[in-house]
């Protein structure tokens, strides 16, 4: 099985105009058929009730929308169901082997999807499928999901030490130089080991919520 990342314009829907000016993201829960060429979404708004309405508002101006429900969840933030009169995408994905982990709005109206693929060759033809269906598809990233080593022996080994010393505790009970010493290596070397090290464990983190 493999972990993909997909980024989608889907053209029939009101995401494109909506999403397009904004920089907020519009999280999307759930992406399935409804009725015989519509679609059905729960996406999240984030907790501004003002900025939620002025979007739930826009989408209900979209004529490819039927309905939307809002609604606040009990840790507060705002959701809504989007009821779309055409959405090929969400019958693609419910046809295909492929499983939809998470989606959300990015830059240009876009969508980002992360898959996890089913069958071999499945998420080569969801893609052909999506593009037959008139989506624009870029398939961002493909790993496997049994890949999780993502820093080199010397980052994790650096990272675990720094952890270990109390580099990463506040206050820090050992700093960059005294680091340094311990490893044999300049400040300005392993600072930078740190920040790529650093930097590959949060993008790992964010790209799996």
């Amino acid at each position: 099985m493999m972990e993909a990342s997909l980024i989608i314009l889907l053209p029939d829907t009101w995401v494109p105009k909506v999403c397009s000016h904004r920089n907020t993201a519009i999280h999307f829960h759930q992406c399935v058929p409804y009725g015989e060429h519509g679609g059905r979404s729960l996406i999240e708004l984030g907790e501004d009730e003002a900025e939620a309405r002025t979007i739930v508002d826009e989408i209900r101006k979209h004529p490819s929308v039927e309905r939307v429900e809002i609604s606040r969840t009990e840790c507060g933030t705002i959701s809504a169901t989007v009821v779309n009169r055409s959405c090929k995408a969400s019958r693609v994905l419910a046809s295909s082997d492929c499983f939809l982990v998470s989606a959300q709005s990015v830059k240009e109206g876009r969508v980002r999807w992360r898959l996890v693929t089913g069958r071999e060759g499945s998420l080569n033809s969801l893609v052909q499928e999506l593009r037959r269906s008139g989506a624009e598809v870029e398939v961002e990233r493909v790993r496997s999901l049994g890949d999780k080593q993502i820093l080199t022996k010397r980052q994790k080994e650096v990272l675990e030490i720094a952890l270990r010393e109390g580099y990463y505790e506040t206050p820090k009970r050992i700093y960059l130089a005294g680091l340094s010493e311990m490893l044999g290596v300049s400040p300005s070397t392993l600072g930078e080991t740190l920040k790529r090290a650093e930097r590959l464990v949060i993008e790992d983190y964010l790209n799996r919520r």
